[in-house]
């Protein structure tokens, strides 16, 4: 049977029908860590009206669980602790004994591969894994499900990786060892082993976060459906799941598995295995709205949460299906939708997408500039700039070609900054600088930033382009705006504000910066330690990447087209652009 399926059938069984004995959601359990400073709740089910007592840390807080059989307590806040103690929960008839508990700060992490990859897998993780000695940290990722309906809890599990053909340990507690953070997410790990170090409290990671999945999965589908321009996708997964017929989908892979078989014979080649089971079915998909949701967030609801990570973005980036307003307005009704469960003020971090595909140069400036992907992280920068409790982490300044880059350490050390200074009283920088201001003079355009900037690496500023009318976009030329002369004769300039111009463009109308899936930019902070925060991706203009329509409409056609077309104009913009050059205009 399915897998998705089983557990869908295990956890809506009435509780009183699958089982009587005492039982609390696999979230709980041994060398779990427990919020510090604040209410522990504690829930489970039990026989109907059967006395329930939990016990921890001297505490002894009993209720009754009601007719059908469901019962909750609080436990008093308790100060952070290192120190290993026992939960204890127990009926007149049963008793459970979790063991090395402490107590301290959850954080959940969530998203898609970028999140998922692992600590074994990124650039210097051989010596991090090494290095990690944490036995303060514990580490759980959820079992992979996606659901049509939310559950209320996880089953342990053994599973398959299909990435690396491995079997890994998912929906149980560890302590924090190489041999256990090496699969563990890298990004995730980074972020707590920060954390702790800098603030010495336990810290507690669940990895929630599945590879391929799109921002909608992991939203409410009662939220997703109020969105404007949601039906575009859910029209497509209604019909899907409508359309599903597995006794129909066996016998097409069986008569095309026939076919194949009697080429091969004719080829003196082996048959493939016989297809034993029909294609999924699309109601149990992980990008499925909400399905992602339900099987894997859905069932840590009430479990008290520090904050959230969430890196994402690639699969709502993709050229033919993306709708970068429709993925802005679904991040914040996912964002929501999370405080609902978890608490109204979660402090929830955002990670940026990330680079990736070829890097942009000067030679292919103008068809890089061609894609969603910028889109994409404008509408995660809309979020920080637009919610209370959110952070931002730009992550596109790895110029690396490949959608997992491996250089996850700066991201994770990055958004730790936000949490250490928004969340544990640390003095620290981590607000990148955004520009707030833009104005056109005559052939140029000032830049106004919030605070000041400078470039990583010493060189002039890159990564910048303005257009006219036409909307080509040129890579522009940036220098600070002169203010004056010291008393010596020097140059002045305000490192707040930034000049940009290009002698092919007389009349300008917009500059956008870092604007490629993989895009030059080399601004930062310019406060010392501030300076692994580049300034994120931004545009002044209003010209939108146009939604994408529904798969199999009208419309279909002609926004393909419409997208081939602005490829083509890029690279006779780029060829045109090296002419003029080569000619000296």
């Amino acid at each position: 049977m399915n897998k998705n399926l089983l557990l869908l059938l295990l956890l809506s069984i009435g509780p009183g029908l699958l089982c009587a004995e005492l039982r609390v959601p696999h979230i709980f359990g041994d060398r779990m860590v427990l919020p510090r400073e604040r209410s522990i709740p504690v829930w489970g089910q039990a026989a109907a009206g059967e006395s329930v007592t939990v016990r921890f840390a001297g505490q002894s807080v009993e209720t009754r669980a009601g007719g059908d059989g469901a019962w909750k307590l609080d436990l008093a806040p308790e100060a952070a602790s290192h120190a290993s103690r026992e939960l204890t929960i127990a009926s007149a008839s049963d008793m459970l004994v979790y063991t090395n508990v402490l107590v301290g700060d959850v954080w959940l992490l969530g998203g898609q591969s970028n999140m998922e990859d692992t600590l074994d897998n990124i650039y210097h993780g051989d010596v991090e894994v090494l290095s990690a000695h944490h036995p303060s940290i514990r580490l759980i990722t959820i079992p992979v499900a996606a659901l049509p309906k939310p559950t209320t809890d996880f089953l342990p599990i053994n599973e398959h990786n299909g990435w690396t053909g491995r079997y890994e340990e998912k929906g149980s507690w560890f302590t924090c060892s190489p041999e256990r953070v090496a699969r563990f997410s890298a990004i995730g790990y980074i972020f707590g082993r920060r954390l702790h170090l800098a603030s010495q409290v336990p810290i507690g990671l669940i990895d929630a976060s599945v590879g391929g999945t799109t921002v909608e999965a992991w939203t409410t589908r009662s939220s997703f459906t109020r969105l404007a321009g949601s039906q575009a996708v859910l029209g497509g997964w209604e019909a899907k799941v409508a359309a599903y017929d597995p006794l129909a989908s066996m016998a097409r892979k069986r008569a095309a598995w026939e076919k194949d078989t009697e080429k091969r014979k004719k080829a003196g080649q082996a048959p493939k295995p016989r297809p034993v089971a029909p294609d999924p079915d699309p109601a149990f998909d992980r990008n499925n709205p909400g399905a992602s949701y339900n099987g894997m967030i859905a069932p840590l609801a009430g479990f008290p949460m520090r904050g959230a990570l969430f890196n994402q973005g690639y699969n709502n980036a993709l050229g033919g299906s993306a709708r970068p307003k429709l993925y802005a307005q679904t991040l914040q009704a996912m964002i929501r939708d999370w405080r609902a469960i978890f608490g109204p003020e979660m402090p929830f971090g955002i990670v940026a997408l990330t680079a990736g595909g070829r890097p942009q140069t000067d030679e292919n400036f103008e068809q890089r500039m061609v894609d969603p992907a910028p889109y994409i992280r404008e509408g995660q920068l809309r979020a920080y700039r637009e919610m209370e409790l959110v952070g931002f982490a730009p992550a596109y300044d790895q110029q690396v070609p490949w959608y997992h880059p491996h250089k996850k350490l700066e991201l994770g050390e990055r958004i730790a900054r936000w949490a250490l200074a928004t969340q544990y009283g640390l003095k620290l920088g981590w607000q990148p600088a955004l520009c707030t201001e833009s104005e056109v003079q005559e052939d140029r355009i000032v830049l106004r930033f919030d605070r000041a900037i400078q470039t990583h690496d010493g060189r002039p500023f890159e990564g910048f382009s303005i257009a006219g009318e036409d909307r080509h976009f040129h890579p522009a030329f940036a220098e600070y705006l002169k203010t004056g002369k010291d008393d010596k004769g020097r140059d002045q300039f305000d490192r707040t504000r930034v000049v940009v111009s290009h002698p092919a463009v007389r009349v300008p109308l917009a500059v956008r910066y870092a604007w490629a899936r993989n895009p030059l930019g080399n601004a930062c902070n310019s406060q010392h330690h501030e300076r692994i925060l580049p300034v994120p991706s931004f545009r002044t203009d209003t010209w939108d990447w146009p939604e994408a329509p529904a798969k199999g409409s009208a419309g279909e056609q002609a926004h393909r087209k419409a997208h081939n077309e602005a490829r083509k104009q890029a690279e006779s913009w780029a060829k045109e652009r090296a002419s003029a050059r080569a000619a000296g205009q």
